[in-house]
């Protein structure tokens, strides 16, 4: 596969110190004509499943051949996997190999995953630190790649099978008349609720835009809520400050109040032990 020079970097180092701007900066020292651009660098600390999903969200959209790395590395240092992944789509992605690769796995695969080996993918000059692996080897080894220099096959080993860290997540299900599912992240800084129940589950429950839904959402055992939402096709459709059910930008269903903030108003969080049920009324 032809390179295009294109690097995208994701972390959550966020932008107060000067992390970033070190992993640009290799990145253009390996080669000043990669056009290195940022996915985000506000993923909450150690947040690999957040990697994860923001990672799912973006790489669909860019060109064929664009070098993906995402720094989440609460293991840095260890005896944790570096990885390159090339997606069935033709995107390369440069992770530790400690459940960032989840959701891109799930729904686009994974053709060939190789281990970067530090003869190859490691900047010589910073051999003696262990602690910035974002630096050294993850946007050095994005560097080589985007540019060119250095071929995906000889990165490192391929892993055996394409095997790499799964995160537990709960899968979406249809029980008893009821869709299940688990609320993946929020919308930002919108709050709004993204589940991981699809567009076509609602579809194959016979819900369409105008419906109104039984939502109940559990944390744990405990019911955090539960009332009557209309399912919309824009938040223009309810009156400011009330919520609504609705297709979002990842094809799977949200929750939200229009100008509002749902987890905020009702105190809802994310991933295991939440649930989201829903019925058509």
């Amino acid at each position: 596969m032809e390179v295009n020079h294109l690097l995208v970097l994701q972390s959550d180092f966020g932008l107060q110190d000067g992390a970033v701007a070190a992993m640009t900066g290799v990145s253009l020292s390996v080669d000043p004509t990669l056009r290195v651009h940022d996915l985000t660098h506000n993923i909450p600390p150690f947040d690999t499943y957040e990697a994860s999903f923001r990672l799912l969200q973006a790489v669909p959209y860019w060109p064929e051949g664009t070098v993906f790395v995402s720094v989440v590395d609460p293991g840095v240092g260890s005896n944790r996997k570096s990885v390159v992944a090339l997606t069935k789509s033709g995107h390369y992605i440069v992770s530790p190999d400690n459940g960032t690769l989840t959701h891109l796995g799930q729904v686009i695969g994974f053709s060939e995953i190789r281990e970067i080996s530090e003869e190859v993918g490691r900047r010589s000059k910073n051999a003696a630190s262990t602690t910035f692996h974002g630096r050294d080897v993850y946007a050095y080894t994005g560097a080589l790649l985007a540019s060119g220099k250095v071929p995906f096959k000889e990165i490192g080993e391929k892993v055996r099978g394409a095997k790499y860290k799964v995160l537990e997540s709960l899968p979406a299900t249809v029980e008893d008349g009821k869709i299940i599912g688990t609320i993946e992240t929020l919308d930002g800084k919108f709050g709004s609720l993204w589940t991981n129940i699809s567009r076509e589950m609602f579809e194959d429950m016979g819900i369409q835009s105008g419906d109104q839904i039984d939502v109940t959402i559990y944390n744990g055992k405990a019911r955090a809520f539960r009332t009557d939402i209309p399912f919309t096709h824009t938040f223009a459709e309810v009156e400011v400050g009330e919520a609504l059910c609705y297709v979002n930008s990842m094809d799977h269903i949200g929750i939200a109040i229009n100008q509002g903030n749902f987890s905020k108003a009702y105190n809802i969080g994310t991933r295991i032990p939440w649930r989201v049920e829903f019925s058509k009324k």
